[in-house]
């Protein structure tokens, strides 16, 4: 069954997870960044957002959560690059003096899809592990059910990009 308990669990775990990295790294930029490096960072989005497109969106988040195709070891990756996206979180905060908390439950709303899509596959990618693991049918996963959670993930992925790129749009 795709929708197991285990890969559900797997799942609430994950979201579970990024949240808390994000609250996390975000916090230590928050506490730790400096003005200058917090505004530095402002400029360089507002910059950068100005070019930025669906296509140009889903493509780099593709690439950063790519590897977690790869049963544990893709995990470290995109877990760095995720540390660093809370960090860029934080130094925002601290540029536009809003609490790193508000603007990532902002963001838990507002890029749902996108985050729901990363949740997605680092659950898959930690199931298939465990399964492995215990010897308990990673290959079956694998070959019946993990092209679902790929599909869905870059469905969703797709679906926040665009979504994203809307929302940057109308701020413009």
């Amino acid at each position: 069954m795709y929708l197991s308990r285990g890969f559900m669990l797997c799942l609430i775990f994950s979201f579970i997870l990024l949240v808390g990295i994000l609250y996390v790294s975000a916090n230590q930029a928050y506490v730790y960044g400096s003005v200058e490096e917090a505004n530095q960072t402002r400029e360089l989005i507002e910059t950068e957002r100005q070019e930025v497109s669906a296509q140009s969106i889903f493509l780099n988040n593709l690439l950063i959560s790519l590897p977690m195709i790869v049963p544990a070891v893709g995990l470290a990756p995109f877990l760095i690059a995720w540390h660093n996206t809370g960090w860029i979180i934080g130094l925002l905060s601290l540029a536009y003096g809003v609490p790193p908390s508000t603007y990532i439950s902002n963001l838990i709303v507002l890029a749902f899809p996108e985050l729901l899509s990363y949740a997605v596959l680092c659950a898959e990618n930690i199931y298939v592990t465990v399964l492995a693991l215990f010897k308990a049918g990673a290959k079956q996963r694998i070959t019946q059910h993990s092209w679902k959670s790929f599909i869905f993930y870059i469905l969703l992925l797709f679906i926040g990009a665009v979504s994203e790129a809307n929302m940057i749009a109308s701020v413009r």
